[in-house]
């Protein structure tokens, strides 16, 4: 088999298009819903798991989580949580390493919100300055 330039052989290409973190990404988004689909909790009422992000170490997996009303006790329910959806993720998964699990409210949900509230001060003044 002739070598390619320089000496070194190509890797072969996959067929995955995204990179290992954002897949991964994408399946611990995945456990964690189905996890909250099941649990029996009515302290946590009315959420949506909006993402996950994972650090390249596997320590952190952020989940981010998005609701009508930002309450604080929220997160305090979801992280009571927070062990049985590791457990599940281990279980689930095939990762040398479980990463510690946090909850956070989308940041970019509340960005929005303050967008969109900014932008219906300016389009009506007259209605903000009431």
């Amino acid at each position: 088999m002739a070598k390619p330039k320089g000496g070194k052989r190509s890797r072969p290409k996959t067929k995955r298009q995204y990179p290992r973190t954002a897949r991964l990404n994408s399946l611990l988004q995945q456990i964690v819903a189905d996890y909250f689909e099941r649990a029996n909790d009515e302290g946590l009422g009315f959420f949506t798991v909006t993402g996950v992000d994972v650090d390249n170490d596997l320590n952190i997996a952020k989940v981010y989580v998005s609701t009508l009303d930002e309450d604080p006790e929220l997160l305090e329910n979801l992280a009571e949580h927070r062990i049985d959806i590791q457990t599940a993720i281990n279980a689930q998964s095939h990762l040398r390493k479980t990463p510690t699990v946090v909850f956070e409210f989308d940041p970019a949900i509340i960005e929005g919100s303050r967008i969109e509230e900014i932008l219906k001060s300016v389009q009506n003044p007259t209605e903000s300055q009431d």
